[in-house]
C-alpha cells in the first residue's frame, strides 16, 4: 500500500511556515455555537419538553457540531505536532486547553458550593479529578456533560506525541492512518475495551478523515489521503444510522436518516473545501477573535446557561430568555478568554518550555 503513495517530491508542498486558516476559526465557532443551541433549545430548564417546538426541529442536529470539532481537531493537530518534538506538542496543547478549563470547573466548584446545580452535587473528590481532565479514564463523573469530548482529544494527542516521537512524514501519516482505520474494525470485532479506550472509535473517522484532509492541504491532491477521506464518511455514516439519533424519531425512518446522512456529509464537505483552498480567501482579522471564544463558550455555556433559563424564563418569556441567556454565555466567554487565557496560556506555554530545558545545564556539566 504505502509502496504506491506518491514520493514527496512529486507533490506540491506548502511552505512550513503555519499560515493561520482563519476559515477554521469560523468553523470552530459555528460548530460550538451549534452545541450551544442543541443544549439551549431543547432543555428541561424552560419547564417544558416543546419550548421552542419549531426551533428545536433544527437546533437538535447541533448535537453534531462535536463531529464537526473533531475533524477540526484531526487537521490542526497533525498540522501542530509537524515537526515538532513530543515535548514541544505536549507543552503547547497543555498550555492550550488547561486555563480555561480550569476557570469552567473553579466556576462550577463555586456554584455547587453554593447549591446551585442543575442535578447533581459533585463531591470533592470528583472536583479535585476533574480539575486534572482525566476524570473519564478514572470512571469519575464529568462535572460538565461537555467534558465527555475532552477525554477523546487527550487520548488523541496522546497518539498524535507517540506519532511525533517516531517522527511525523507523509508516508509515516498513510502507514498511521491505515493502521488505525484496521485496528478500530478489529476492536469493533473482538470487543476489545483496552484497543477501544486506546483507538476511541466515536471520534476517530473524523480524526483519520481531519488528518487526511491536512495531508490533502499540505502536499496536494492524491489518492491514498482521498481514500482514507472516504473511509472516514463511511464509518461516520454507519456509526451515527446505527445511534438511532433523534431525528428519525421526529421526522421518521426515510427523512431522518436522509436529513442525518445530509448534516454528517456536509461536515466532511466543508472541510474538504477547506483542504484544498477553496476558502482561503476568508482571511477577516475578527474571525480570530471569534475562533477565541470557541473553547470558553463550550466550556462553560451548559450549566451556567441552564441555570440563567430556568430563573429568567417565567418572568422575561421564553423568546426574550433565549437571546439574552446566548448573549451572556458569549460575553462569559470572551472574560474568560481575555481575563484567563490570554494572560496564563503565554506564562504557562513559556514555564513548559523552560521545563523541557531543565536538565541542559546538567548535561553541559556532565559533559
Amino acid at each position: 500500500m504505502l509502496a504506491s503513495a506518491p514520493r514527496i517530491s512529486d507533490l506540491p508542498v506548502v511552505p512550513p511556515a503555519r499560515r493561520r486558516l482563519r476559515v477554521l476559526d469560523l468553523l470552530r465557532f459555528c460548530a460550538a455555537f451549534a452545541v450551544v443551541l442543541f443544549h439551549y433549545g431543547d432543555t428541561r430548564a424552560w419547564g417544558s419538553p416543546n419550548a421552542f417546538p419549531a426551533l428545536s426541529g433544527v437546533t437538535m442536529f447541533g448535537v453534531y457540531g462535536v463531529r464537526l470539532f473533531f475533524m477540526i481537531s484531526g487537521f490542526v493537530i497533525l498540522m501542530s505536532a509537524w515537526g515538532r518534538s513530543p515535548g514541544e506538542f505536549a507543552s503547547s496543547r497543555i498550555a492550550r486547553l488547561y486555563p480555561a478549563y480550569w476557570a469552567s470547573v473553579i466556576a462550577l466548584g463555586a456554584l455547587a458550593v453554593m447549591g446551585l446545580t442543575t442535578d447533581h452535587r459533585p463531591t470533592l473528590s470528583e472536583l479535585l479529578a476533574n480539575l486534572t481532565m482525566l476524570q473519564h479514564g478514572f470512571r469519575i463523573r464529568d462535572l460538565e456533560i461537555v467534558y465527555w469530548t475532552l477525554w477523546q482529544e487527550l487520548v488523541f494527542y496522546a497518539l498524535i506525541a507517540v506519532f511525533a516521537a517516531i517522527g511525523i512524514t507523509y508516508r509515516r501519516c498513510l502507514g498511521f492512518l491505515g493502521g488505525w482505520l484496521l485496528l478500530v474494525a478489529i476492536a469493533e470485532r473482538v470487543n476489545a475495551d483496552l484497543l477501544q479506550a486506546v483507538l476511541v472509535p466515536f471520534s476517530a473517522p473524523y480524526f483519520i478523515a481531519g488528518m487526511a484532509l491536512y495531508l490533502i492541504y499540505r502536499f496536494g491532491k492524491s489518492l491514498f489521503p482521498w481514500l482514507f477521506v472516504a473511509a472516514g464518511w463511511a464509518i461516520a455514516l454507519v456509526q451515527v444510522l446505527g445511534e438511532n439519533p433523534p431525528a428519525i424519531q421526529r421526522y421518521g425512518q426515510a427523512l431522518g436518516s436522509a436529513l442525518v446522512v445530509g448534516v454528517i456529509s456536509l461536515i466532511f464537505l466543508v472541510m474538504m473545501l477547506v483542504a484544498i483552498g477553496a476558502f482561503d480567501r476568508i482571511d477577516w482579522r475578527w474571525l480570530t477573535v471569534l475562533g477565541a471564544l470557541t473553547y470558553p463558550l463550550y466550556l462553560l455555556h451548559h450549566h451556567i446557561g441552564f441555570l440563567l433559563i430556568g430563573w429568567l424564563h417565567t418572568p422575561l418569556g421564553n423568546m426574550l430568555t433565549l437571546p439574552l441567556v446566548i448573549v451572556i454565555a458569549l460575553a462569559l466567554a470572551y472574560a474568560v478568554n481575555r481575563l484567563v487565557e490570554v494572560p496564563l496560556q503565554r506564562r504557562l506555554k513559556a514555564a513548559l518550555d523552560r521545563s523541557l530545558r531543565a536538565d541542559d545545564g546538567y548535561l553541559e556539566r556532565a559533559g
